[in-house]
């Protein structure tokens, strides 16, 4: 347990450092953007659903996860090593997914604390479904690709798709919570497990370069 703690850390202090800035730069600049008074259910998910949402490209870094591993020399060594390059990245992936829960969860409590009535948990659990589903296609394609760059623009791409070609995407579809749907949630954790586990253990095998 403690050279996976260690490797961690080490990530975090030499890779994730910026994305957390940004993260945190992210939420501060909020405020300026999007109100959080005196919003209902639709309005909440809303501000969730196309202004948060964008924390699954920025948040925190699901995309950077492969960024040490660019180098193919460096892949290789890691390969060597006697912990799986899995193991490195889900260790990784977990602590961009705490850090991912505190984002929305401080986007719920400043609508709460704005008298915004909603339902707290079903929009948490939404909001983080659909945040992590919007990464997880960034996560897969620069993980196959390794370009962090092809990653962020796909997720970005999909947003973007998503505004004016939803209904053509079924049950993963973003902003779903604005319309009153929640059946959305298990396809769509679904997919985020088979796009990040495909995307973890194809990176393991090559190093696609």
């Amino acid at each position: 347990m403690e050279k996976y703690l260690s490797a961690g850390s080490s990530f975090i202090r030499r890779q994730y450092a910026p994305h957390l800035l940004v993260t945190l730069l992210f939420c501060c600049m909020s405020g300026f953007f999007v109100s959080f008074r005196n919003l209902d259910s639709q309005q909440a998910a809303k501000v969730m659903e196309m202004y948060a949402a964008f924390a699954g490209i920025l948040y925190a870094g699901r995309l950077p996860l492969f960024m040490p591993e660019q180098n193919r020399e460096i892949w290789l060594l890691e390969k060597s090593r006697a912990t799986s390059l899995w193991k490195l990245y889900l260790i990784r992936l977990l602590g961009a997914a705490a850090v991912l829960a505190i984002v929305v969860t401080v986007f719920l409590w400043l609508m709460k604390q704005g008298n915004s009535r909603f339902d707290m948990t079903g929009l948490w659990l939404g909001s983080f479904c659909e945040i992590c589903f919007l990464g997880s296609i960034g996560f897969f394609v620069s993980g196959i690709t390794n370009q962090v760059v092809l990653g962020y623009m796909m997720s970005v791409v999909y947003f973007f798709v998503n505004i004016g070609a939803s209904k053509y995407l079924g049950k993963l579809a973003l902003f779903q919570m604005m319309k009153g749907e929640d059946d959305f949630m298990l396809p769509m954790a679904l997919a985020v497990l088979f796009l990040t586990g495909g995307g973890m253990l194809l990176r393991e095998r090559f190093s696609f370069r």
